[in-house]
């Protein structure tokens, strides 16, 4: 009888007091013209949303803190953070939970050179990996970006935070910064980047995926996200999302690269668990672009 009485109790206390939901606590913006930041903070929205059936009802907190990926790596091992999104690395990898679907169909490596407006009959006269490798490209410091341009034979300055890489690109400090093709259109329509614009005749290519990463003391919210990730692949609604979200959408048709000059990089720290045979999780630009080495 006391049993029965307890187990009713149980029940209307959970009917009448639902269980929590779970806080799921990501990184900040890293600048106000981070643009980017908003496409997978609602592409991570619309996992938990579409997971909340089988996983419960999840917000996101945004620990305003500012943060280097660094810092960001160390506070998810310190469980301070539950997802972190950054480009991988096999050392990346090796300590954390990598959920190895490209957030944005691996577009990340195709890079395109932000430039000033007042450069680009400069650009114009660049038609070889080896006359870019003169010039000096501004990277995060601790992107994977800095070591595959600087394994490639490109000269790198190396930037401890996203805003400076802009002030120092309006003040010729570097010659170039090289966004992935979503990132660059949306960060130079920004307010304050008048004098920069994409130069989308010449791209930087080498395979870079973006992933969300969880620490490996949360193996239920990496089971979550993949789950979700997972869905949106076999309906095709991820690249549905990615040709649609307002960040995103900028950078299509891909068409429009047909006579891009293309310059093809190695990653030395492409993980060998990277899933390049599964077509279905990568956007290709045109097969017919012209393309050139990445040493000529």
């Amino acid at each position: 009888m006391v049993k029965s009485l307890i187990s009713v109790v149980l029940i209307i206390s959970c009917s009448i007091f639902p269980l929590a939901a779970q806080q799921v606590r990501i990184q900040p913006a890293q600048s106000l013209e981070n643009a980017s930041y908003q496409y997978y903070y609602d592409l991570l929205q619309l996992l938990l949303t579409q997971t909340a059936d089988d996983y419960g009802e999840a917000n996101i907190v945004v620990i305003d803190s500012p943060m280097s990926q660094l810092r960001g790596f160390s506070m998810l091992k310190a469980d301070i953070l539950d997802v972190f999104w950054a480009g991988t690395s096999i050392e990346r990898e090796q300590e954390f939970h990598a959920i190895r679907i490209p957030l944005v169909g691996g577009l990340l490596g195709s890079r395109v050179p932000v430039i000033s407006r007042d450069r680009l009959a400069e650009f114009e006269m660049i038609n070889t990996a080896k006359q870019l490798q003169q010039l000096v490209a501004c990277q995060g410091s601790q992107w994977p970006d800095s070591d595959i341009l600087q394994y490639n034979g490109y000269r790198t300055e190396r930037v401890i935070t996203f805003q400076l890489i802009y002030s120092m690109l309006k003040q010729q400090r570097c010659d170039y910064f090289p966004r992935g093709l979503y990132e660059a259109y949306a960060e130079v329509s920004s307010r304050g980047n008048e004098s920069l614009m994409v130069y989308d005749k010449l791209i930087l290519r080498y395979p870079l995926p973006m992933y969300f990463f969880v620490s490996n003391n949360n193996p239920r919210l990496a089971q979550r996200i993949t789950q979700g990730l997972e869905r949106l692949i076999a309906t095709n609604k991820l690249h549905e999302f990615i040709q649609q979200h307002d960040i995103t959408r900028q950078m299509f048709p891909l068409s429009r690269y047909r006579n891009s000059r293309i310059f093809d990089l190695t990653n030395p720290q492409l993980p060998p668990q990277t899933p390049l045979q599964r077509q279905e999780l990568w956007i290709d630009l045109p097969q017919h672009s012209t393309s050139a080495d990445a040493v000529e």
